[in-house]
């Protein structure tokens, strides 16, 4: 299976990054934050820049993971922040987003990965959930089309993630978008452990019967990405799913990956969320249980 982690997970500098991930056994490389902005507001000079180290390095793209529809309202009037500000986000309204994502798909051409990660809009700081209404998932759909109008001229395929902090939390949310619009240029970026600490409050009560496993039977045909991370929940803390290595949370990955090899051939990529030391401990653990 092919593995992968996002780049500023293990250093900042994508140079240093890309010597870790090779000396980890590592041949793919996910792109978020470099030169201290999201990848899809990189300049033509600063692409030239990456392709060149991804040649010194023979690392390959496995995914674009922009920010694109992340803080951008889903409605007029919403108000939308950033959850941490380590998270580097473009923030704008949908003409924005829809105009920065016509360069993105010039930058996923130029480093030969045709996949960029989309949002399903950050949820409001003014608005009250349940997020994922039918009025929400309609406005959504719509939104996606205006994306793929654009994604679908240069041949590249939008990766939706489920995201804790956006209105389609759970695995089973982003699945009913991808179902509804139907396009090949549409696929599911799964990411288990943002399925797992959904805040309950905020997702309507019919999209939280499936586990992690169900999930997986379920979305497996639309799958075009993962990412893996895992959370130990702390009761008490004002944050009490606490991000930790890979294998040291509550999530079963020794089961979910093997599960994962038996039903589709997705690149598994990391986004631990944890100190340089947890990051090579998680690289390490999931190759492991990828060679077993």
């Amino acid at each position: 299976m092919k593995l992968s982690i996002i780049s500023d997970q293990v250093s900042q500098d994508l140079e240093e990054a890309l010597k870790i991930i090779v000396k980890e056994g590592y041949e793919y490389v996910e792109l978020h934050n470099v030169f201290g902005h999201s990848i899809e507001t990189c300049t033509k000079e600063e692409v030239e820049i990456i392709k060149h180290l991804l040649d010194q390095y023979h690392v390959k793209v496995s995914n674009i993971a922009s920010t694109l529809f992340f803080l951008c309202p889903l409605y007029q009037g919403d108000e939308v922040s950033l959850f941490n500000p380590g998270f580097y986000s473009i923030q704008g309204d949908l003409k924005y987003h829809l105009k920065v994502l016509e360069h993105a798909c010039w930058i996923a051409n130029e480093l030969d990965c045709p996949k960029i990660r989309v949002f399903p809009f950050r949820w409001p700081d003014n608005r009250k959930g349940p997020y994922g209404t039918k009025q929400d998932f309609e406005k959504i759909i719509e939104n996606i089309k205006k994306a793929l109008d654009i994604s679908k001229k240069y041949h590249v395929t939008l990766m939706l993630e489920n995201c804790p902090y956006s209105h389609l939390p759970k695995g089973k949310m982003t699945l009913q978008v991808v179902q509804a619009i139907n396009d090949p240029y549409l696929k599911l970026l799964w990411d288990p452990a943002n399925s797992y600490r959904a805040i309950r409050e905020n997702v309507p009560k019919e999209y939280m019967d499936w586990s992690l496993e169900e999930e997986l039977l379920h979305i497996y045909p639309y799958l075009g990405h993962i990412h893996l991370k895992n959370y130990h929940y702390v009761s008490g803390l004002v944050k009490p799913f606490v991000h930790v290595p890979l294998l040291n949370g509550d999530i079963d990955y020794k089961t979910l990956v093997k599960s994962i090899q038996e039903t589709c051939d997705c690149i598994l990529s990391l986004e631990p969320e944890v100190d340089k030391k947890g990051a090579l401990l998680s690289m390490q653990c999931l190759k492991s249980l990828c060679c077993v």
